[in-house]
């Protein structure tokens, strides 16, 4: 598929060129140049344990971080630890409508708090991609057009616009009232998907075999009672049976320097899907692979993508052929980062920054594996049951004491902390993950076994990990209590929450450990 030195790849007798110099940019720099001291603005802080990496990661490689956010939120800590060089606040940035009167609130407040020229503007989150792209455009520095990433954040845009092209023929249709599902499902063919037209992760995709199972569904989704339920745009297409893969492309000033394929394992828990995982390389033909690759390339061309990583989800069928099932304008989350950083020592978010702010990366062009006789396996534990976590760190360090003399294990990581909710993949709902692992080998099959192996071996031991019913009434009985010892009334409520556990009341004194959140 990729030929080292020969940037293009052959398609059913078509060639794609990969340009080996890219079209000159009024922002584009020599390729020695970095992104260190560049002024880069960050719409949003996230939630702490996931985005404390990333803002970390952005301070190391020497990027100054002007960052917009809602007032009261935990950025402040990062402000004072110099983390970031600013902190703007725009009250209500979290909630209002991403539209273009908020992003003329966000750039009048970076004028107003005298922000330095920005480079770049990072869409570090789903949730602002739209508005990241607005105030992007408004600054003049290089994002993807705003009405291209309204077409990915959209699915039912995506789907209308890839039609439009000639690239795709779906049976797709969108639904926000009762009788456009009625219509809806008369003209389908079942088994079907049912699932958000905004959206990421897999949330709310369903898969539904006739027509009462999506009827049930949709009228489920409707009697939330919110008014965002109701207005909710659903899409209800049918459903293609065959390998997903996912698919990562580098572009800068509209061109494709890089693209990669891999297998995306995927976990039906009931009729929900969840991804688990990356496999490289992929079990597809490099024929298929470069069809896929082609039919990508075409895609983000057809959407108006042109600058950064993107990130798409793409089905294929010996009946169909390719199908893109949606498209990021960002990289890929999960397992994506680190086995790209695996297998190709290639860090998207170093890549994503430097296309933004106009370093030249070019040299990824005909970029190949560093080790091409290893298969890599990305996998995720999950937990079979609901529950809460507790005791994240020492479950890891026991996993990595049992394969610490392994060859075949890259990393074992955790993916949440301590005191976090926890939805079982024989439950109802999209199952939690928790722990990444990676495996590598010579081969698929050793390297498919290994990840399995560590995979079982931590779910065996998870009720160490996952606390419900008693064990986590105990938990809570005997560490969080007593910190709420302080008068009578306490007393006699950790006395209760003992009773109902079955344990000895707890005793004033215990310490209480670092649950980051369990005590809420």
């Amino acid at each position: 598929f990729w030929t080292s030195g020969v940037a293009e790849a052959v398609v059913l007798g078509a060639v794609i060129r990969f340009p080996r110099s890219l079209p000159p940019s009024r922002q584009m720099a020599s390729v020695e140049n970095d992104v260190c001291r560049r002024v880069v603005v960050v719409i949003g802080s996230g939630v702490r344990a996931r985005s404390i990496e990333m803002f970390e990661k952005l301070h190391a490689m020497g990027l100054q971080v002007v960052l917009v956010d809602d007032r009261d939120t935990w950025a402040a800590q990062m402000l004072a630890s110099g983390l970031i060089r600013q902190l703007v606040e725009v009250p209500g940035v979290s909630a209002r409508a991403q539209d273009a009167s908020l992003a003329d609130a966000v750039v009048e407040a970076l004028s107003a708090a005298g922000a330095p020229p920005a480079d770049a503007v990072y869409n570090a989150f789903n949730k602002y991609l739209l508005l990241s792209s607005l105030v992007a455009e408004r600054l003049g520095v290089t994002t993807n057009p705003y009405d291209a990433v309204r077409r990915c954040v959209f699915k039912h845009e995506t789907r209308k616009c890839l039609v439009a092209a000639g690239l795709e023929d779906w049976l797709s249709f969108s639904i926000v009232s009762a009788e456009d599902m009625v219509g809806a499902v008369a003209k389908m063919r079942f088994p079907a998907v049912l699932k958000p037209a905004k959206g990421s992760g897999s949330s709310g995709v369903v898969k539904v075999a006739s027509e009462a199972e999506a009827m049930d569904e949709f009228f489920k989704r409707k009697a939330r009672g919110s008014q965002a339920a109701q207005d909710e745009v659903l899409i209800l297409e049918e459903y293609i049976d065959g390998p997903e893969v996912g698919v990562e492309i580098v572009m800068q000033a509209g061109a494709v320097v890089f693209c990669s394929v891999m297998d995306a394992a995927k976990q039906s828990s009931g009729a929900y899907f969840q991804g688990t995982g990356r496999s490289y390389p992929s079990s597809l033909s490099p024929v298929i692979q470069a069809m896929i690759s082609s039919h990508c390339i075409a895609a983000v061309a057809a959407l108006g993508l042109t600058s950064g990583v993107l990130d798409l989800d793409v089905r294929y069928s010996e009946a169909s052929g390719p199908r893109v099932l949606e498209v990021n304008a960002r990289m890929g989350g999960g397992s994506v980062g680190v086995m790209h950083s695996i297998v190709y020592g290639l860090d998207l978010v170093d890549v994503h920054l430097r296309a933004l702010v106009g370093c030249s990366v070019r040299h990824l062009v005909g970029l190949m594996p560093t080790d091409p006789a290893l298969h890599y396996e990305a996998g995720w534990v999950m937990s079979p049951y609901d529950g809460v976590t507790v005791g994240m760190a020492p479950f890891v360090e026991r996993l990595h004491a049992t394969f610490r003399e392994h060859p075949n294990i890259v990393e074992i990581v955790p993916l949440i902390g301590d005191g976090k909710t926890v939805v079982g993949y024989r439950g109802n709902g999209l199952p939690t993950s928790l722990i990444q692992v990676v495996t590598k080998a010579e081969d698929k099959e050793s390297a498919e076994h290994m990840l399995g192996t560590v995979l079982s071996t931590a779910e065996e031991g998870i009720s160490d990990l996952v606390l419900r019913g008693e064990a986590l009434l105990g938990f809570v009985a005997r560490e969080i209590a007593p910190v709420f010892v302080t008068s009578p009334v306490a007393t006699a409520m950790a006395a209760a929450v003992a009773g109902a556990a079955g344990v000895a009341a707890p005793l004033p004194g215990i310490a209480l450990p670092q649950l980051h959140g369990l005590a809420d």
